[in-house]
Order: C-alpha cells, then sequence, then structure tokens
C-alpha cells in the first residue's frame, strides 16, 4: 500500500494561460490517479466568490501578496525580473499557499521554492518562456538563461525533470551539463483519458467519399492555421477535387483571411467554389465530445504540421481516423510511417538544426514555397494509394485503433508517472523534508479547491480565454472551466484574468466567475459600456497577429513592443482611477440583485444576493438581506458561493434529542439551544425548543446563527 501524496497544482493561475493552463495532456493523470494520491488545485469560482464576501480572506490574501512583493524588488539580475514580472507576485502567493506535500509543474517551470516540486514538458524550447519560443531558430541570452534555470533544477527541492520524449531529456543534459540535472531526469509514458465513448464502435462512410478532418490547437487560436498546415489541407483538397466532388473536408478553425489565404498559395477563387460544398468550415468552439464525433466518422485526420501536436494525434487514433502527420521533432514517439499512420517527410530536414553553441535541436519555422510544394505531392501520392486499397486502410486504421489503447493508455500512464514521483519524494532525506517551512493555511482554502468532479470541466474547457457572448453592454469569456462576465469592451491583459487582479491593480476590469452562464445571472447584460475605442483596438491587434503569425522573429518583436505599450497605458490608467471606480460601482449596484437558485432542498430555499448566497426555510416568505444578517430567521446558512452553502445544508443533522443543547439561559430574556451546528435563541416563556416550531415560525421572536456569540450580538442589536 503506498503512503498518501499529496500534490499542490498551480494550473489555474493566470501565468499558466500562454501554457494552456489545465493541458489535456495530463488529464489521464488527475482522473485516472491512484487512490493514494490527492490533488490540490484553485477553483477560480470559488476564490473569486470568498474574496468578494469575507473581508478577513480578502485582507490576509493581500497580506500574503504583500510579501511576495517584496521578495520580487529583491530580484538581482534582468532575466530574474522579467521571469518574476510573467510568475506575478499574486500567482507566487496562490502558488505557496496551496496544499500539498510537493508542487507538480508543466511545460515552464515556476516553483514556489518552498517545498519540493516535480516537472513535466514534452518539448524543450518551451521550459524557458516567456524567454524562448517553438520556431524562432535560436535561444537569446543563453549564458543568462542556463543559469537561471540551472539554479531552479539544481534546487535541493527539485525531485525530478520527466518528459515522454528522449530527445527532450537528452536536450536538457546537454544544455545544462549538470550530473545533479542529469540524476534527476526522468522518462515517463504518455496516455490519454478515455471516457465510456472508447468502447462505441467506429463506424465510417465508405472510401470513395471520405471525410477528411483538418483542426489546429487546442484554444481554436486562428494564429495557429498556418504553423499547423491549414493551407496544405486546402491546397491538397484542390488537387484531390478541382471541382465539388463526393469526399468532405471539414476544417474545424477560424477561416483566416483571403489575403493570407492567397499569400500562402491557396486559390480563392476554387475555394469560394467549395465552401460550404465540399470543404466546411467549423469555426466556434467545440467541446471535447463535439471533437471526439468529429473524429469518429472521419476517414482521415490531417496535421501536416511544422511542430508536434500530441493529444489530437492520440485522439485521432483512438477515434479510428488515420492520422497524416510530418517528421517534425517527437513524431515517432506517436506514428509509424504506414503502419498505423502515415508521415510525410521534410519538415524536419528543412525546419530543425542543432544549434553549435549549446549542442541542443532547434526548429526555425519560415515560409519555405518548395517544402510546401513537396507536402502537397506527398499527400496526394500516399493518400492516393490508402484509399484506393480498402483493406489497407482497414489494417492502419485497426493499428492506430490498437496503439491508443495500449500505447497510450491513460491508466498506465498515471500509474507509471505517479509511482516514479512518491519514489523521488520518498527518497528525500527525513531531515530535509522536516526543513521545509510549515504551509500557511486558514480554513478558507479548502473551501477554494476544485473537487474531482471538477476536473472533467476545468480540462474540457478552452485553456485560453474564448469569446462567447458579447451584448456591447457586457462580455461574457469561457476559460479554464470558467464563464467570466466583464464590461464593456474593455481590454483584459493576461494576470486580468485573476481573480486577485482587481485587489491588486485598480486598472484591472471587475470579474464575475461562475460555472455556467446561467450561473452569472445576467449581470453581462448590464456591465457598463468602455470606450469604444476598446473594440477596435482589439480588432486591430487581432488583424496585426494573424498577419505576423508566419513570421515568428517579427510577430515575437511585436509582441514585446505591445508589451510595453499596455505596461504604459496601465501606469497611467492607475492615476485616473474614476472610470474603473464607475465600473466597479456599476457592477456592485448590478451585483445586489436577488435570485432563487435552489426550491425545497431540506425544506430549504438557497437564495444569491448579490455576491452572497443565503439558505433559508421555504416558509420565510420574501427573502430580505437586512434580516438574514440580523439572524431573524428561524434558520440561515449563508456563504460566499453556492457550493459553500450546500456543504452547510448537507451538514445539517437529521432531527433527534440528541442534536439539542441547552447552551445559555436567560440572555435578555432568551434562552440560547445549540441544534445539530446551528445556535437558536428563542423566548424564555415560549416552552422547550422544538425544530418543527422553528422552521414553521412559531416562536414569537427567534434569532439564528452558525456560533453562538453571532446569536448573542443579534439579541442585544435586537434589544437595543
Amino acid at each position: 500500500m503506498n503512503s498518501p501524496l499529496s500534490v499542490a497544482v498551480p494550473w489555474s493561475l493566470s501565468h499558466y494561460l500562454p501554457l494552456n493552463g489545465f493541458h489535456p495532456l495530463y488529464r489521464a493523470l488527475f482522473e485516472a490517479k491512484p487512490e493514494w494520491v490527492r490533488l490540490a488545485a484553485w477553483d477560480s469560482i470559488e476564490l473569486s466568490h470568498r474574496l468578494r464576501g469575507d473581508q478577513r480572506f480578502q485582507h490576509e490574501m493581500m497580506a500574503e501578496v504583500q510579501r511576495d512583493m517584496e521578495a520580487k524588488r529583491r530580484c538581482a539580475t534582468r532575466i530574474e525580473q522579467d521571469y518574476f514580472a510573467h510568475f506575478w507576485a499574486p500567482n507566487l502567493s496562490l502558488t505557496r499557499l496551496l496544499p500539498g506535500d510537493i508542487e507538480f509543474h508543466h511545460t515552464a517551470p515556476f516553483p514556489s521554492l518552498e517545498r519540493p516540486f516535480v516537472f513535466h514538458c514534452e518539448s524543450f524550447a518551451p521550459i524557458f518562456f516567456p524567454f524562448a519560443h517553438q520556431g524562432t531558430g535560436s535561444l537569446v541570452a543563453t549564458d543568462d538563461l542556463r543559469s537561471h534555470y540551472k539554479a531552479i533544477f539544481e534546487h535541493p527541492l527539485c525531485l525530478g525533470i520527466s518528459s515522454h520524449l528522449p530527445q527532450t531529456l537528452g536536450d536538457i543534459s546537454r544544455f545544462f551539463g549538470s550530473s545533479l540535472i542529469d540524476e534527476r531526469l526522468f522518462s515517463s509514458r504518455i496516455g490519454m483519458h478515455v471516457d465510456a465513448s472508447v468502447s462505441r464502435p467506429v463506424t465510417k462512410g465508405p472510401l470513395d467519399a471520405p471525410l477528411f478532418l483538418f483542426i489546429n490547437s487546442a484554444n481554436q487560436n486562428r494564429g495557429n492555421f498556418f504553423l499547423r498546415g491549414g493551407h496544405l489541407a486546402l491546397r491538397y483538397w484542390q488537387a484531390l477535387f478541382p471541382e465539388p466532388g463526393a469526399g468532405r473536408l471539414i476544417m474545424r478553425c477560424a477561416r483566416p483571411i483571403d489575403a493570407l489565404l492567397a499569400d500562402n498559395g491557396v486559390d480563392l477563387d476554387w475555394l469560394r467554389r467549395h465552401e460550404r460544398r465540399s470543404i466546411i468550415w467549423i469555426e466556434d468552439y467545440l467541446s471535447a465530445d463535439d471533437l471526439d464525433a468529429l473524429m469518429r466518422t472521419a476517414h482521415v485526420f490531417l496535421l501536416p504540421s511544422a511542430s508536434l501536436h500530441s493529444v489530437s494525434i492520440m485522439q485521432a487514433m483512438n477515434a479510428g481516423a488515420v492520422p497524416v502527420v510530418t517528421d517534425t521533432l517527437g513524431t515517432d514517439r506517436y506514428v509509424a510511417d504506414d503502419v498505423d499512420g502515415i508521415v510525410l517527410k521534410g519538415v524536419y530536414a528543412s525546419n530543425w538544426h542543432r544549434d553549435e553553441k549549446t549542442g541542443v535541436m532547434i526548429d526555425r519555422y519560415q515560409r519555405n514555397p518548395a517544402l510546401d510544394d513537396s507536402l502537397v505531392q506527398q499527400l496526394l501520392s500516399r493518400l492516393g494509394e490508402l484509399l484506393a486499397n480498402p483493406d489497407r486502410y482497414a489494417s492502419v486504421q485497426a493499428a492506430a485503433r490498437a496503439k491508443a489503447a495500449e500505447g497510450f493508455s491513460g491508466q498506465a500512464f498515471s500509474e507509471n508517472f505517479w509511482s516514479q514521483v512518491q519514489q523521488r519524494y520518498q527518497a528525500l532525506p527525513t531531515s530535509a523534508r522536516s526543513a521545509i517551512a510549515p504551509r500557511r493555511q486558514w480554513q478558507e482554502i479548502s473551501y477554494c479547491l476544485l473537487e474531482q468532479s471538477d476536473w472533467a470541466r476545468v480540462f474540457t474547457s478552452p485553456p485560453q480565454p474564448v469569446a462567447r457572448l458579447h451584448t456591447g453592454l457586457g462580455q461574457v469569456t469561457e476559460l479554464g472551466g470558467c464563464f467570466i462576465a466583464l464590461p464593456g469592451n474593455c481590454a483584459v491583459d493576461l494576470h486580468d484574468w485573476s481573480p486577485l487582479a482587481e485587489y491588486v491593480d485598480s486598472a484591472a476590469p471587475p470579474l464575475i466567475f461562475a460555472a455556467d452562464i446561467k450561473g452569472l445571472g445576467g449581470r453581462y447584460l448590464g456591465c457598463p459600456t468602455s470606450e469604444q475605442g476598446g473594440s477596435l483596438r482589439r480588432r486591430l491587434v487581432s488583424y496585426v497577429a494573424e498577419c505576423l503569425m508566419p513570421y515568428p522573429a517579427v510577430y515575437t518583436r511585436a509582441a514585446r513592443v505591445l508589451k510595453v505599450l499596455r505596461r504604459v497605458h496601465r501606469a497611467v490608467n492607475r492615476y485616473l482611477p474614476a472610470r474603473v471606480a464607475r465600473a466597479r460601482s456599476a457592477v456592485a449596484t448590478l451585483s445586489a440583485d436577488i435570485e432563487l437558485v435552489i426550491q425545497g432542498l431540506k425544506g430549504l430555499n438557497i437564495i444569491r444576493c448579490g455576491h452572497l448566497f443565503y439558505a433559508v426555510p421555504q416558509g420565510a416568505g420574501e427573502f430580505s438581506q437586512a434580516r438574514a444578517e440580523a439572524g431573524k430567521y428561524s434558520l440561515c446558512l449563508s456563504g460566499t458561493s453556492l457550493k459553500d452553502v450546500l456543504r452547510k445544508v448537507e451538514a445539517l443533522p437529521d432531527q433527534g434529542p440528541e442534536d439539542i443543547e441547552l447552551v445559555e439561559q436567560d440572555v435578555q430574556g432568551f434562552n440560547i439551544i445549540r441544534y445539530g451546528r446551528m445556535f437558536y435563541a428563542i423566548p424564555m416563556n415560549d416552552g422547550t425548543f422544538d425544530i418543527a416550531r422553528v422552521q414553521s415560525g412559531q416562536y414569537r421572536s427567534l434569532f439564528s446563527g452558525e456560533t453562538v456569540l453571532a446569536v448573542r450580538q443579534a439579541i442585544h442589536g435586537d434589544v437595543s
């Protein structure tokens, strides 16, 4: 029997957004985890509610943030300053405060360095985010990067550095040249979470009417269209079907503008004839179930990409869509050419080279018309042969499904990974564990964490912001398992998506978080409209970004300039707080509405009033917040979120004499009685306590509360 291991997972914090937060690559580690692993991650919805509704919690949290702001000021080098600027002091605080024996980080390391941590990644270059990106062709300030990250990975609290790609582990070893880091490298399996749908049969139409599927990245960012090979899919389709035929090409992605398509060799006249006939664009975000359904109907999954997209490949193979990929670095871990898929040649030779200074493999994304032509020709010849031979297609499809079931087992991935992590944690000397500073915690933190039932919600939600609704007065964005209401056309920077942002930065917009649009209570209908230029500015930035995306070096420089300009804009806003104050005031006024959320739960109605939730007896009449705060309901449970109140309702005991205790007598003519976890004050002359009389309102006067002190204060306040 393995001993328990508690793990802090800070992936819902804003600095993880560019890293795709709860990346679907890791879903199996959460939903197929061993029983002895306990995971703790912030629930942005609960955290937001707690910050708004509990002033003491808010003040304590701000005190923690202040501590980390002081630590940031002590950064010695420029790279440390930029690293912590992206990490952001509030996120460092929230990382520290998460309960857990160890921390788990992925893609790029952002540990608190106050307890042991483990790190997993797929590719090498993103480790150095935000200083390095895939496709740029080089690492800048190599010596400074090595020094900064070497200190992180050689730190005594670093338990291990893992990857499922041998090339990545080899590059880490070559780059750092550290025997200590080499000892901490370990290889993992890889696998995907599969629900009951895996048992459903895969049914495809006839091969003479093939269905092809192209998708972009998990967050459906339109800027990834060309890097993922969308233009090659269209050019191949034109060569295959000069005129609309029996086949269909599904493009699950945003459609680029005509100028960019034409610049990348797409015939616009041909495209317009085929759109809505043999080419179908699906530009809205699709749920994981909808995407799985698409893959189950597709014969071929087209991915002529410049870089590896492992989750998409595994999903396609599981769904019986034969993957057609390129020979970019890491592809061989997933697809065996002509066995369980098709691997197109030329991308590795064209885009990848070994850096002379560091010895690691670096890729450069750049326009290469000759390579594009070669890939299109390979698509025609390789797929033509496969689709012309149904038996051969069936064999490749069966091999792909078999590899998905056996080689990409999420259960095996989870058991292998967590076992290795626990072994490394147990190997940590007891003296080293005892030297770790005790965790600062308070009770309210446990109410702000995701529960086991929440993992599916956060892993299947967009990992980066996706617009869902815009009313002109307010907008709704889906992100990381949350629906977020924000005012008008306001610009939102990276860290503004944090529930802590508005308490740290006066220029940050006030956000409302909920698990679904209904949970926002229509507050997006009344959010004040900000300046009209906001929408135009955002569209302009989006257009320029789309134009520059095929040129990574120029795109990176432009992004840095935009980052500086935004910092200047935010600094100016701090000296002009009136607009933000008016917006907050308007949101606060709108939040004072009352909504019946649940009716008749254990004889109680659950009501939302502004940002707070109350549970009161069904027969208590129209809800009054003043009455609730004065303790004048026969039973009143309150909390900062629906989940908070539901916990308290479920904890209410069944009726029985053993649950009743006389606590105090004659408190200004009242007796205070404990019933279960609640306290009640009834007049001394009204006889014995009866919970039925409480719930039916038969006492002449009654006060209730969750503590004796609250009831006593209610009595004194009413008498005075």
